[in-house]
């Protein structure tokens, strides 16, 4: 008689990854996908609903492979708090109702729900991975990253786990922690390759939808419009360069708090024709197609995703040089590395990649053999590990 299937609940903030979701919902939901339906029973939970038809796509797509995916509330703008705690009730119903072996949290809202049901007594075993650096969880609520991450997440998750080793330094190297001799996990993102595979076609047609000419040199970047990306910084550095060289045009795909400010930052810069904020897109594969270099002007990262998807899709990439940075690129070798908030340096970085080509070529080719390692499969097989060593099962 085949053993009961171990059922491990994937929590994150939101379903939608083109928006405020962004990396670590790509990586919970594939991460589903990708353990072992023979031993596993996979489930996708968000804490909140945010009323988006991508959202409600994403969690279509999820159950018509036979993955169990749900929200707990809908997001309340005007009463976050009312919407915390709506979604932590119906979160503690549904484990009631379906209690999960393991529940594996994703988001600093989800740890704190996760934080709250171990104090009731109601958790099971439970999982976190950190997806950011230490020092900007919980950015501008510090009494709260002392309260969590600093104390009660030792004390709560029976297993840390961070996507870099800085970040599973980080987790070592809080006080509790090493009282307690606590030890995190490096366990990195990891990446559905194969959805990358590119289209010689798929240039032109993206070009021609956003009305870029087909001659531009495209500067290209996603993420989430947040302090953290620093697309200040690209859209500033695109408008020095722009003054250089008039075949450059700047693309943002992604959606967030500031989109107005940035799209007024171009029109000051007076550059606001050259540079195409796409908003939020469903299709990123297609899009990294039409670039000639991607920019990332990020001002942390944990491992970024995003970056990944650049370097599976064959486009060269220049990257500020940050911790989660490092430890997928090499400066010179697999990218160009700059220092972070320096538009100046990334100005020159693209004038001086549109220049040299063969290269950009060379360090895309290199970057696309380095991103092998991250595949999902490898990736998958070490969470069923630790997911399976917790229990107590082999």
């Amino acid at each position: 008689m085949m053993a009961r299937r171990m059922r491990v609940v994937e929590l994150i903030s939101r379903f939608d990854i083109e928006g405020g979701g962004g990396g670590l919902t790509r990586f919970a939901t594939t991460l589903s996908r990708h353990l072992d339906r023979e031993h596993f029973q996979p489930v996708v939970c968000a804490l909140w609903d945010r009323g988006s038809l991508v959202e409600r796509q994403h969690m279509r797509d999820l159950q018509a492979e036979g993955i169990e995916a749900f929200c707990c509330a809908a997001w309340d703008e005007q009463h976050p708090y009312r919407a915390f705690y709506q979604a932590y009730t119906n979160l503690r119903a549904a484990l009631k109702a379906h209690p999960a072996d393991i529940l594996h949290s994703h988001s600093e809202f989800s740890d704190m729900a996760v934080v709250f049901l171990k104090l009731e007594g109601r958790a099971p075993r439970l999982v976190r991975t950190m997806h950011n650096e230490l020092r900007v969880i919980w950015k501008r609520r510090p009494l709260r990253r002392l309260l969590f991450t600093q104390l009660l997440d030792p004390l709560v998750f029976d297993l840390e786990l961070g996507v870099s080793h800085f970040i599973k330094q980080n987790l070592d190297e809080r006080s509790l922690a090493r009282v307690l001799k606590r030890k995190a996990y490096a366990v990195p993102n990891a990446l559905d390759i194969q959805r990358f595979a590119g289209d010689p076609a798929t240039r032109a047609q993206v070009r021609e939808e956003l009305g870029i000419s087909p001659d531009a040199y495209l500067v290209g970047s996603v993420g989430r419009l947040s302090e953290q990306k620093g697309f200040d910084i690209l859209i500033e550095a695109a408008a020095r360069a722009m003054k250089i060289d008039l075949e450059i045009h700047l693309m943002i795909v992604g959606e967030g708090p500031q989109e107005e400010a940035l799209r007024q930052q171009a029109v000051e810069l007076g550059i606001a024709p050259r540079v195409t904020l796409t908003g939020q897109r469903g299709d990123v594969e297609r899009l990294l197609q039409a670039m000639d270099v991607f920019a990332c002007s990020s001002r942390w990262e944990g491992l970024s995703t995003v970056l990944m998807e650049a370097m599976a899709a064959g486009v060269p990439v220049i990257a500020t040089d940050i911790p989660g940075n490092r430890e997928l690129f090499r400066d010179g070798e697999n990218a160009w590395l700059v220092q972070a908030e320096e538009a100046a340096a990334l100005a020159d970085a693209v004038l001086h990649a549109k220049r040299n080509p063969l290269k950009m070529q060379e360090l895309s080719r290199q970057a696309m053999a380095d991103v092998q390692a991250f595949g999902f499969e490898a990736v998958a097989a070490r969470h069923a590990q630790l997911y399976q060593d917790l229990l107590g099962r082999r």
